[in-house]
């Protein structure tokens, strides 16, 4: 990417101004990406293939996620298969196997398309937003049985995602090692799934904070401060990478009102005494 476009590109994340389809095709990137990422992380600590595991624990949340759009049976599949947009990455139509599959053939693909058109863009995005969330709360319910610790694994799976997204995007921007930029990282994935929406911040060099309003699943059934940590993890991920330690100081289930907020500082090192 040429150093002009890379500016350009940095600068419309900065103002958040991407075009409401660009979100959502960014949201489904994201989500089929954070599947191949279970799979793969997930799979030396269960028996079972964690592909097919993991697509028939997404069933609720498809099933539940097709009640709020009503939209039922076959065409539930179809959707959802069209808004992860399958058709142009393939290799991650196992996500939809255990829902009947997405849409295959000229007749289903017509239909999912039909289907897709009459979601708004905005819509489109904040669906596949919000399945972030919902995907994390059917893990925490329905993989203990297979899963030892789940909750402590999927923390892991988070720090270690974040670290590694902030490593690749620190590079293209070549940024150095302080509050602002780190909160700026952690602002590109929170936009993209519609986390603290509105949102204000400060850093004063060294430490910094950013809060916010609430996640798109904050409401759902099920959902509590534990899921607040695991996802926070992600952000632990993101401040490491920039010598600094992230703090969850306040969550909407923890402590009530409508706003979240993290603060970042210094990692302190221990020295042993002699």
């Amino acid at each position: 990417m040429s150093p002009l476009l890379l500016r350009a590109t940095r600068e419309v994340y900065r103002r958040e101004l991407l075009p409401e389809r660009a979100l959502w095709w960014l949201a489904a990137e994201g989500m089929r990406d954070w599947y191949r990422v279970l799979a793969k992380r997930l799979g030396p600590h269960l028996r079972e293939d964690s592909k097919k595991l993991l697509s028939e624990l997404s069933v609720r949340m498809f099933v539940r996620r097709g009640e709020v759009l009503g939209v039922h049976g076959r065409d539930l599949a179809l959707l959802q298969g069209a808004l992860y947009r399958v058709d142009h990455a393939p290799k991650a139509r196992w996500i939809f196997e255990a829902l009947g599959g997405a849409a295959s053939g000229t007749g289903e693909r017509l239909r999912a398309r039909m289907l897709l058109a009459k979601l708004r863009p905005f819509t489109r995005w904040n669906e596949v937003a919000t399945h972030l969330g919902e995907l994390l709360i059917v893990l925490t319910e329905d993989l203990p049985p297979h899963l030892d610790h789940a909750r402590k694994v999927l923390g892991d799976i988070c720090f270690d995602s974040g670290a590694k997204y902030a490593e690749r995007v620190k590079k293209m921007f070549a940024m150095p090692d302080d509050p602002a930029h780190a909160m700026e990282v952690l602002r590109m994935s929170e936009y993209v799934f519609r986390v603290n929406p509105e949102h204000w911040q400060h850093d004063d060099g060294t430490s910094g904070w950013l809060e916010g309003t609430a996640c798109p699943w904050y409401e759902r059934p099920g959902w509590n401060g534990a899921h607040c940590g695991i996802f926070g993890q992600f952000q632990s991920g993101i401040a490491s990478v920039f010598g600094l330690r992230y703090h969850l100081t306040k969550t909407i289930p923890r402590h009530g009102g409508h706003t979240c907020r993290i603060d970042v500082k210094p990692i302190q090192l221990r020295v042993k005494n002699a």
